[in-house]
């Protein structure tokens, strides 16, 4: 294989990774419980999963820009709902209980209009890890913490998993300094914000909230 083959075989082989990151678990009952189907693949009929109108709670996984459409027909028809990265303990609350029949990633260039993402607010889930990658000691905020010195991770997070809601992390404590706001999804690397080892508090936002900065 020439060195041109080979370039390209590593940046297809990278796409694919890329895609396959994104994942989408359905739950039998609410609160993520019961029997389970998961998919990183379009389903166009959830009836050949044995799992057709099952589905009472769903979690999206993937980075930041990746979203599933969930659908209440087959072929992605019906009423259909986009879902950010994060957890959905009900179902009921996106009128889709018991309706899921189909579901499929959405692109990352596509635009959704607001009025296609859940009306409600989900609870606020947010893991900081030591290190960049996901790796060493980690802390999980599911409320507003206004001084991580009180938890004992000051000035110590280079990685952030956000789930449920944003959150708006800062650089010290009382939500002050230098702030960001991040949308669910997974943060492997906190420095080009300006954050690395810096994060001192974080709390909940408008879970339609954009990406923003803001000193």
């Amino acid at each position: 294989m020439n060195t041109k083959l080979r370039i390209a075989f590593a940046i297809g082989a990278l796409g694919f990774a890329a895609q396959a990151a994104a994942s989408i678990t359905f739950y039998e009952n609410e609160g993520f419980r019961g029997r389970t189907f998961s998919a990183d693949q379009p389903v166009n009929n959830m009836n050949r999963a044995g799992f057709n109108d099952r589905a009472s709670s769903v979690v999206v996984t993937g980075e930041r820009w990746e979203r599933w459409e969930v659908c209440s027909d087959r072929r992605f028809g019906g009423e259909c709902r986009v879902l950010r990265p994060g957890r959905y303990p009900s179902l009921s609350a996106l009128g889709l209980n018991d309706r899921v029949s189909s579901a499929r990633a959405v692109k990352r260039d596509t635009h959704v209009e607001d009025h296609r993402y859940p009306q409600y607010q989900t609870h606020m889930q947010v893991t900081f890890y030591e290190h960049e990658g996901y790796q060493g000691r980690t802390f999980t905020a599911d409320r507003p913490v206004d001084n991580f010195q009180q938890v004992g991770f000051n000035d110590l997070a280079s990685a952030v998993d956000v789930q449920g809601r944003s959150v708006e992390v800062c650089s010290d404590a009382g939500y002050q300094g230098r702030c960001v706001v991040l949308n669910p999804g997974r943060y492997p690397s906190v420095m080009a914000m300006g954050l690395n080892d810096k994060i001192s508090s974080v709390r909940a936002v408008d879970s339609n909230s954009r990406d923003g900065r803001r000193n």
